[in-house]
């Protein structure tokens, strides 16, 4: 049996996504999808490969609420899928106010369940 080594409930979502740099490549602009959210990251799906321990930036946008923000964070894990890779993000900078907003909207019970 596996341990989940997670600290933060993860919430199911599709949320678009842009990534804007990745540690080394300044000046992109690749769409991408954000799913699995929670308080400390959330997994992108992508088309080409990254490294582990690299960092990225990216704007998360929340078309619902009109809603977008910027985000920081290091590539903890890179699975494949299907053709895609998959990327485990831990966050490490966001907008804090932003941040309650879109996890409020998109998994209402996380406050609860945080604690």
């Amino acid at each position: 049996m596996n341990k989940e080594k997670r600290k933060s409930v993860r919430s199911q979502c599709v949320l678009p996504a842009e990534l804007i740099k990745i540690e080394g490549k300044d000046h992109l602009t690749v769409r991408t999808t954000a799913h699995d959210l929670s308080d400390g990251g959330l997994k992108l799906t992508i088309n080409f490969d990254l490294d582990p321990g690299s960092t990225m930036d990216l704007r998360l946008y929340v078309p619902e609420k009109k809603l977008s923000t910027l985000l920081s964070g290091e590539i903890i894990r890179v699975k494949s899928n299907d053709k895609k890779l998959e990327v485990g993000l831990k966050i490490k900078e966001i907008d804090s106010q932003l941040k309650h907003e879109i996890l409020t909207w998109v998994f209402p019970g996380w406050l609860k369940e945080k604690e």
